[in-house]
């Protein structure tokens, strides 16, 4: 399970979002974005795609130390 704080763009909630496993892309510098198990679920706005929100300084923080363990 992997949880992440993210925060909603269309109600700016802030939300622990259960992404289950992340597949990080090869070529992920290149702007590719990582993939989750699970979608993200707003309490408000329910299934939300990866434009629809953005991870908080700590959920950026979260991807970004699970990310470097991957190697």
């Amino acid at each position: 399970m992997s949880e992440f704080k993210f925060k909603c763009k269309k109600c700016k909630m802030v939300f622990n979002g259960d992404i289950g496993r992340i597949i990080f892309p090869a070529d992920i510098c290149m702007g590719q974005r990582p993939e989750f198990e699970k979608d993200v679920i707003c309490e408000k706005c329910v299934v939300l795609t990866l434009d629809d929100v953005e991870l908080t300084e700590l959920g950026q923080t979260q991807l970004t130390e699970i990310h470097f363990k991957s190697f």
